[in-house]
Order: C-alpha cells, then structure tokens, then sequence
C-alpha cells in the first residue's frame, strides 16, 4: 500500500520513545505441531493407549497389515510408489503437490517418486488445465493395469480381514467408520 506524501515517519528517537511507554509484544514465530504436542507431554488416554495396542497387535500380521507387500515385491516398487499409483488411480490426474499431500510426503520428495514412475512408464506429467503453472502427473495404460492390480489385491486383503468378523461385528466397524469420517468433514476440509 502506498503511503501518502503528506504524513511523514516518526523519527527514530520519536518511535523509541513511544515504544517505551507501550506494552511490548514480541511476535514469535508459532510453534510447529510436534513443538506443541511435545509442551503438551503426554496426554494419552487409556482408549489411546488401548486402541494403539490393538491396531500394533494386527500389524504383526503381515498379510493384514499389507496386502500389497507381494505386489511391491514382484513389480519392484516401493510402498510410497504403490500408493502413489493408488491415489492416481483413485483421483485420476492430480497435482503433484496434492499428491504428495495424499501420500504424507514432501514435495521434494515425490518428484523423485514421479520421475521413477514416469521412467517405468507408469504415469505421465502434464499441465494442470486450470492453472498452467501446476504440473499433474496421471496414470498410462500400463499404470491402470497396476492399479487394477492394487484395487484386486486390496480387496483380497479386505475380505480376509472381513472373514474374521461376525456380520454385526462387521455393521458396527463400518456405522463407527461412517461416523467418524462424517464428523472429521464437518471438523476440517478434506485435503
């Protein structure tokens, strides 16, 4: 914003002196959420504490836990590199930005993640068709077969786990799911 001519600054003087008889507030940069959580301490509960118990005690079962582990294996991609094809196959083509976003990477990272997929043949870049600055990346024919393989074995995975449950076990797990996922929309927007 410009200033107008007319008004001129305070001398330095003039400003110490008025900053003298004033309150000082210093500005401090806000701290980062691990800064906060870690002034915080720990406030677990013992629903927390319970709750991170049994979803560690159902990691120790690989073919639970990820059922994508032979597909890595077998087509030589990480797991980063799994979800990122999953993600394009789910939102179809996507700014790298909100991709690494998706994923719960940098964005420095998922260039390289990209660039790798891109190599393999995989996935393309493009330009963002709203703002040409943003580049995209979305899936080749032969990333949308990898990605059909990600949906097969998911839902593999998926329904072994469901075998597990009794079927009001299995309405109950997904009302709770439904309900969570209705109250965190209505707590924040979705990334």
């Amino acid at each position: 914003m410009r200033r107008p001519t007319a008004i001129t600054p305070p001398s330095e003087l003039e400003a110490r002196s008025e900053a003298a008889d004033e309150p000082t507030e210093e500005l401090l940069p806000e701290p980062s959420a691990m800064d906060r959580l870690l002034q915080e301490g720990d406030q677990s509960t013992p629903d927390s504490r319970r709750f991170i118990e049994l979803l560690k005690q159902v990691a120790y079962f690989r073919s639970l836990r990820d059922p994508l582990a032979s597909l890595c294996d077998d087509m030589r991609l990480t797991p980063t590199q799994v979800h990122a094809l999953g993600w394009l196959g789910m939102d179809g083509p996507t700014q790298v930005g909100v991709l690494a976003q998706r994923i719960g990477i940098t964005k420095k990272t998922i260039t390289g993640v990209v660039d790798r997929l891109e190599d393999m043949g995989m996935v393309e870049r493009g330009r963002d068709a709203e703002d040409r600055r943003a580049v995209t990346a979305k899936l080749t024919t032969q990333g949308c077969e990898i990605y059909k393989a990600i949906q097969l074995m998911t839902d593999a995975g998926v329904r072994r786990l469901m075998e597990l449950m009794e079927p009001q076990d299995r309405e109950s797990l997904f009302g709770i799911i439904e309900r969570i996922v209705v109250r965190m929309k209505g707590a924040r927007p979705a990334r």
